[in-house]
């Protein structure tokens, strides 16, 4: 919890950090094995030519990490807390959308490929964001194009938000399978996070209630 606080509370943490540190912070992990696994993925990429274009870059990550290494949404577990662990996502290439666009965000950092995230109503992609219109990407189904992007202006969700995502994720996930213990941490967790007043009462309030279940 101390190496997520810490994480936390400087200006431009990396993603691949952040998401290493809730995991360590909820079990055993093996951090340096994972950041391993990404710069791998990012050598694979470059071995089969970066591109130069928005859509060459694209389909340089897809063809790694969509066809080759099978990246894909976890359809029939969808909300096991396996699938917001970074290091279990690399290792079976299964997770939500949110872990699954991290690894599309962290792999096209190692390369110069701008990646970022883009949290939509109800989901979480990814986003070229390059010189010209940015272009979404759904992880979550091997990295195909959204063909009909949402109206508006599409807008890169910062990486702290990105973190907060995860965690209610998570608190939700254990939650639901009676785990307090775990709820409660990563609900803790959640507070170490530069939230604004509003978003701040809402988690503390959400701790307070779990805090309560474990008395």
């Amino acid at each position: 919890m101390d190496r997520f606080a810490q994480l936390a509370r400087t200006d431009a943490p990396t993603l691949d950090l952040l998401a290493l540190a809730i995991a360590g912070a909820l079990r055993d992990v093996d951090q340096e094995l994972a950041l391993a696994e990404l710069d791998r993925l990012a050598g694979e990429v470059v071995l089969g030519g970066v591109g130069e274009t928005g859509l060459e870059q694209v389909e340089a990550l897809r063809t790694v990490l969509g066809r080759r290494e099978g990246f894909l949404g976890d359809v029939e577990e969808y909300d096991h807390p396996d699938n917001s662990m970074l290091d279990l996502v690399l290792e079976r290439k299964r997770g939500l959308p949110i872990l699954l666009s991290v690894v599309w965000i962290e792999v096209g950092r190692r390369v110069g490929i701008p990646i970022r995230g883009v949290g939509l109503p109800g989901h979480y992609v990814a986003g070229w964001f390059g010189d010209g219109d940015p272009i979404l990407i759904d992880p979550f189904k091997g990295g195909i194009l959204l063909a009909d992007p949402p109206p508006g202006r599409i807008v890169q969700t910062p990486v702290h938000l990105t973190a907060l995502r995860m965690l209610s994720n998570l608190v939700a996930s254990y939650e639901r399978r009676g785990d307090v213990g775990r709820s409660l941490k990563a609900a803790q967790l959640r507070l170490e996070l530069p939230l604004g007043d509003r978003d701040m009462k809402v988690m503390e309030f959400e701790h307070r209630r779990l805090g309560a279940r474990m008395n």
